[in-house]
């Protein structure tokens, strides 16, 4: 079967899902890694330290099979993501061949993917040509970067949650406060430090902070290729430089678009208005 620009929004969202729904297990199955190293620091008995170690070699192996999923997922979101901006924005066909090698990165069901089909994914009613696929990555763009800056506060409260966690400790150690309670109270505090950082909590927040500041970028070059006529160079250039950003960031918070969708859609729809009539002053455009 061909890939439409329908069908192909359908594999992108369940995509993005199967990816996002793995991205919620990576982090807890993170956690769990870290919590022998954490309960180690208090155990003292020999048995019980080397079942805390097979636990952790037993977690480490579902991390890597995890990680494994996440990322054929991701990597099949965005492929389906480029290929419905394409299809949908400047060509509507692709060749068997082209199609059969998506297909084979793609890695949920045809039958899934038609769940989540929505004719509406894509707001613009230009024909196809650069001024479509222009109007598509912007809105694309306008998503994404809000998208991103919600998974950067997550993170800085996740952040918050664990330091918080360790000041407790160490605070609650005080009236204790002899030399071997400290040395357990740093060695707890070590292990959240262990956590935070092989989870890459801070790490994501970095990334997530860059990725919503490039893709806004992104999108003011794309208002500006809007007053100059949608240039084709402009677009493509603009697509070439988002494609790059939005897969370099980690992806979004689960649930993040399910949250804020009712407000993101009600300020796409103003700002659309408010580009027509725009566009009804200066005809020329």
């Amino acid at each position: 079967m061909s890939l439409t620009p329908g069908s192909l929004v359908g594999y992108l969202r369940a995509e993005f899902a199967k990816a996002a729904n793995r991205r919620v297990w990576l982090f807890f199955v993170q956690l769990a890694i870290a919590l022998p190293a954490a309960i180690s620091v208090v155990v003292v008995d020999a048995f019980w330290t080397y079942v805390l170690a097979i636990v952790g070699v037993a977690l480490l192996i579902v991390w890597w099979a995890l990680n494994t999923s996440y990322m054929a997922a991701r990597n099949a979101a965005h492929a389906a993501r480029r290929a419905a901006l394409l299809s949908g924005g400047v060509v509507n066909k692709y060749s068997p061949s082209e199609i059969l090698s998506l297909k084979s990165r793609l890695t949920v069901s045809e039958a899934t993917a038609k769940k989540y089909e929505k004719s509406d994914y894509y707001a613009t009613k230009e024909p196809v040509g650069p001024r479509r696929l222009g109007e598509m990555l912007e809105e694309s763009a306008f998503y994404s970067a809000d998208l991103q800056r919600a998974s950067a506060n997550a993170m800085l409260v996740i952040i918050g949650i664990f330091a918080l966690i360790a000041a407790s400790a160490a605070l609650s150690a005080l009236p204790f406060a002899d030399r071997d309670n400290l040395l357990l109270v740093v060695r707890i505090g070590l292990s959240v430090l262990v956590f935070v950082m092989s989870s890459d909590v801070l790490g994501a927040y970095i990334a997530h902070k860059g990725a919503a500041r490039s893709i806004e970028e992104i999108r003011a070059r794309l208002i500006a290729a809007d007053r100059s006529g949608y240039p084709q160079a402009d677009v493509l250039l603009a697509m070439v430089d988002y494609n790059s950003a939005v897969e370099s960031a980690p992806e979004s918070i689960p649930f993040a678009y399910r949250f804020s969708e009712k407000d993101l859609n009600q300020k796409w729809s103003e700002y659309q208005r408010d580009r027509e009539a725009a566009r009804a002053v200066a005809p020329d455009m």
